[in-house]
């Protein structure tokens, strides 16, 4: 009788919590009354339908549109959509992506004059999310709509991750307007490019292995190890972790600037970080860019100050270690487990540099460069202006920034978020005084509002401090469906299920309205207002970036990260140009 009596609580217990998850009819009722519907999410339907968006969007300057995943369909689509509805009804004149930006410029040639491919200009931004029939699409929208003379819309891109072709550029000014210099920048340039990105590959050694992400989320890490070395005069060793989010690396510390050098006897090195809670993946391990050898023993995770004890990705002494079940590369590398070298026990694991050396510099030396470089342009500006436009000069300056930024974004704590919000200014500060530009990224990069701990900045949070209500921001999720991401040795597939919103979820709440697709105005709700005080607290909301992900989900307060959200009840993958 007692076993029945614990299994009728337990069920009780259970249908107590579902309850508590289900939206009631009251909050239901708030948002089919606070939502707006719309027909389609295909552009060229009419724009009837959006006109309630005029009331959203307001006098805003900046309309910041997000996607809850990089390869949705309907999300495109209807982004096309509201750039038609913007761009006509709300005199809306730049278009800006998550893209590298002087790439994305060159599609400002294709919508502004017709010249070149559209098709080799979206796959010349490198991101194959944007490489879709739907981006194409919008693309090809854009050019009829300056054609027809309705209006004028210009294509651009925020974003800073390679340096190749701000580099270019900028060198290509400086053979114009001073070419007794130019050989000084092209050599500059060719050094600062010889960076070494800490990822797998290329002229470092390295071994990785996935740690589980949903035991430190919000928590502190220590992660600890010794380190013996021999020979090492080019590059260091270290330990390193790395924290993915949904639209890319969150978080990352490869020792780059504390790392063994020389030939050191056994020392014990540390990372020390706080994981955030949008966090999807992590990986960590040893490196070693350089020359010489290196050995790692007696590996240590600590989660807020306890022992981590749980199913380890590696064997942390390395005793009974079988090299061949890690993650490992490094052409120029021969890693092994030693068995004549260890801090305790009987073995360590080795890194040992066996190839020829090529000539490669830290992140860190490769920024110094770069900031070299742009720090004499900055002092010859007015020199410059005497000789080319302005705007030739702004747009070389500009690029040596994109050319800072690329390789601050791999030395160390600078901010991927920071620096796409500062292109979204130096983009509003050249056009025309109270031009309204449409922004294009996904929901974590829009976001108005850093996270629980505040310590990853969303560029949406860096906008709104020099913007303000002049920045609208909308989110985009939906319930069901498919959608294109990356599967780790499989590549890009458009096969991917959207796990369905669960009770105690926001999209969950939505598909109980029985609407295919609306828009929900997030600044009507009030902590004051039973029917919507629950959007006032954290909730679970779907975030899926360019990786396919089984774990969806992660808390956010919504009115607090965005000003209205589009939902779909179920969505498609996005058309890949390729197969």
């Amino acid at each position: 009788m007692l076993r029945i009596a614990i299994i009728l609580i337990s069920l009780a217990t259970l249908d107590a919590a579902a309850a508590e998850d289900t939206p009631s009819k009251e909050q239901i009722a708030w948002i089919k009354n606070h939502a707006v519907s719309f027909k389609t999410p295909r552009a060229r339907s009419g724009l009837e339908d959006l006109a309630p968006l005029e009331n959203i969007i307001g006098d805003a300057r900046i309309v910041a549109l997000g996607e809850g995943t990089h390869g949705t369909r309907e999300f495109f689509q209807m982004k096309h959509r509201l750039v038609e509805f913007m761009a006509s009804e709300m005199d809306f004149t730049i278009f800006s992506i998550e893209a590298n930006m002087p790439e994305a410029y060159r599609l400002n040639d294709y919508v502004l004059t017709g010249k070149g491919n559209p098709k080799e200009l979206i796959a010349g931004m490198y991101f194959w999310t944007w490489y879709t029939q739907e981006v194409l699409d919008m693309v090809l929208w854009m050019r009829e709509f300056n054609k027809s003379g309705k209006g004028r819309i210009e294509f651009t891109g925020f974003d800073m991750q390679t340096p190749d072709i701000a580099m270019e550029i900028v060198e290509d000014f400086v053979r114009r307007v001073e070419p007794e210099h130019h050989d000084e920048v092209k050599a500059s340039y060719a050094q600062a490019r010889a960076f070494q990105k800490p990822e797998p590959g290329g002229d470092f050694g390295i071994v990785s292995g996935k740690f589980p992400v949903d035991v430190v989320k919000g928590k502190r890490i220590r992660y600890s190890g010794y380190i013996k070395t021999d020979g090492i005069s080019r590059g260091y060793a270290g330990l390193w972790w790395r924290v993915d989010g949904e639209s890319g690396v969150l978080t990352l510390d490869n020792m780059n600037a504390r790392g063994a050098r020389g030939t050191t006897p056994w020392t014990q090195y540390e990372i020390d970080m706080t994981i955030p809670p949008e966090a999807t993946g992590l990986v960590f391990g040893m490196l070693m860019p350089g020359n010489g050898t290196a050995w790692f023993d007696s590996l240590a995770v600590e989660i807020d100050g306890q022992p981590y004890r749980g199913e380890r990705p590696f064997d942390f002494d390395f005793e009974d270690f079988d090299i061949d079940n890690v993650s490992r590369g490094g052409d120029a590398y021969d890693i092994q487990v030693d068995s004549a070298a260890a801090h305790r026990g009987r073995r360590s694991l080795r890194i040992k540099h066996t190839g020829t050396e090529k000539q490669s510099i830290a992140p860190v030396r490769a920024a110094r460069i770069c900031r070299n470089v742009l720090d004499r342009l900055e002092s010859r500006t007015k020199q410059y202006s005497k000789i080319v436009p302005e705007k030739d000069v702004a747009w070389a300056l500009q690029n040596a920034r994109i050319a800072l930024q690329s390789c601050r974004l791999f030395a160390g704590p600078s901010s991927r978020d920071e620096s796409m919000a500062e292109n979204v200014r130096w983009i509003l500060d050249q056009a025309p005084p109270n031009a309204k530009i449409v922004l294009w990224a996904h929901n974590g990069h829009i976001m108005k509002c850093a996270d629980a701990e505040g310590e990853y900045q969303p560029m949406g949070s860096y906008l709104k401090r020099v913007y303000g209500d002049e920045l609208v921001v909308i989110g985009f999720t939906c319930n069901t469906g498919k959608y294109t991401a990356v599967i780790r040795g499989e590549g890009v597939q458009s096969g991917n299920d959207l796990v369905p919103a669960e009770p105690g979820s926001a999209e969950f709440c939505f598909h109980q309205t029985g609407r295919p697709r609306f828009i929900l105005d997030l600044r009507s709700a009030s902590k004051s207002d039973s029917a919507s005080a629950w959007l006032t607290e954290p909730t679970q909301f779907r975030s899926i970036g360019s990786l396919a992900m089984e774990d969806q989900f992660s808390q956010i307060t919504l009115p607090l990260a965005f000003d209205a959200l589009v939902y779909f009840d179920e969505t498609t993958a996005s058309r890949l140009l390729f197969k």
